[in-house]
């Protein structure tokens, strides 16, 4: 239970020091007065009356910022969606290979993406599949044209010819279609997991990263 509030007689603080006011008991006060002698204070005093114009600038701003929110999710496109969806998915892979390397370039240079191996336009379907997606160099990513065949090298490297063997099965995945209310369900999830992540803020070992990706594949609920 909070700390109940104790009345207090109305009288100027702070701004308000020195105004008269009506002394009488009051719950809620601002600068000491209550809401008829704050009236007061704002529409017959100078000081009153800048305190007030800054006050509703600062309303105004407020609100604006809301209604600003409001109109850029009105005008969002199931093209703007989906790049929210990608920007929270690429978020999960870097936390949860924090710490590794490029998986091309096994280098620790340089910024890191999430690169994904089979790349977006080759086949959109995949683009949200955490075990097709690995923390990348930006270099060898955006520079190398995905960097296909070092990519392919760090993945046998790291857990054989067969996983790559099902990173390639990939390509046959049917066609998902997601509509702009399951994609918002998925980006609430996905930022629910980055949460989680964060808040664990923990090196995984190379077979702690594949259980991450299946276990979190699984709570985002694209791919069966």
């Amino acid at each position: 239970m909070g700390i109940p509030i104790k009345e207090k007689p109305c009288k100027g603080i702070n701004r308000a020091l020195g105004f008269e006011s009506c002394g009488l008991p009051s719950l809620k006060r601002t600068f000491g007065l209550c809401d008829s002698c704050l009236y007061d204070f704002y529409t017959t005093t100078e000081i009153g009356k800048v305190l007030f114009s800054k006050r509703k600038i600062e309303v105004a701003k407020s609100n604006w910022k809301e209604q600003k929110k409001v109109l850029k999710e009105n005008v969002k496109t199931l093209s703007d969606y989906k790049n929210d969806l990608q920007k929270e998915i690429n978020t999960i892979v870097r936390l949860i290979d924090r710490g590794h390397p490029c998986i091309a370039t096994g280098s620790f240079e340089g910024k890191m993406n999430a690169g994904h191996y089979i790349g977006v336009q080759a086949n959109p379907t995949t683009r949200y599949h955490l075990e097709n997606i690995w923390l990348q160099s930006e270099h060898s990513n955006m520079w190398k044209s995905g960097d296909t065949l070092r990519y392919q090298d760090g993945i046998i490297s790291l857990f054989g010819k067969e996983y790559l063997d099902r990173l390639n099965s990939f390509k046959t995945i049917p066609v998902i279609k997601l509509s702009v209310d399951e994609i918002k369900e998925k980006i609430i999830i996905c930022r629910e997991i980055v949460k989680e992540l964060k808040s664990h803020n923990h090196i995984y070992s190379n077979a702690n990263r594949m259980e991450k990706r299946k276990e979190f594949n699984s709570r985002i609920g694209i791919y069966k």
